[in-house]
């Protein structure tokens, strides 16, 4: 099976006109593009997603609902559907996405032989009962889905850090769910 093409990004976020091969954008902390989904049910619980213990980067910590790269030539809005079916099961539409925001991402991984840089784009949806209750986890990708309040997250969070892989600007957007409710 050929490896993940992906388009490769200036760092002020621009396209370059060129993709890499995720091995290739990784290795060489390639700018790129990708997708975040927190998925909540209809009492406004989030899905975390507990990483696989197989992955390579974050093994076993708790994470996004959902997340992956956009493919060279995707838009963000079919990343996030393709990302959703294969790493929860479930089944949406473009518009069924509720749009949040662009953050930006750095981080070195494995004793410095693994490079993140990434523009991602931030979505929220609302699964339904059936959807909440048949999650299916990616074999190799996800281990277990964990439900928590915004509240109950940001407590554990607090406790714990090292349970979640960090992503500063979803979390403040998290809290912000919150401070709305005051």
């Amino acid at each position: 099976m050929p490896e993940e093409m992906i388009d490769i990004l200036n760092s002020d976020g621009t396209p370059a006109g060129y993709s890499r091969s995720r091995t290739e954008v990784h290795a060489k902390g390639l700018w790129h593009r990708t997708v975040h989904i927190w998925a909540f049910d209809k009492n406004g619980r989030i899905v975390f997603q507990q990483r696989s213990h197989l992955k390579e980067n974050n093994p076993n910590l708790l994470d996004t609902s959902c997340a992956g790269h956009i493919t060279a030539g995707d838009n963000s809005r079919n990343a996030a559907i393709r990302e959703l079916s294969e790493e929860m099961g479930v089944h949406k539409r473009p518009e069924d996405l509720e749009y949040l925001f662009e953050a930006t991402h750095e981080n070195v991984l494995n004793n410095k032989t693994y490079f993140d840089n990434e523009y991602y784009d931030t979505y929220k949806i609302t699964l339904s009962d059936d959807e909440a209750a048949h999650l299916v986890p990616q074999p190799g990708e996800v281990d277990d889905f964990i439900w928590m309040t915004p509240a109950e997250f940001l407590e554990e969070l607090a406790k714990r850090p090292e349970k979640f892989v960090s992503h500063p600007k979803d979390y403040d957007w998290i809290r912000s769910l919150l401070d709305k409710q005051k």
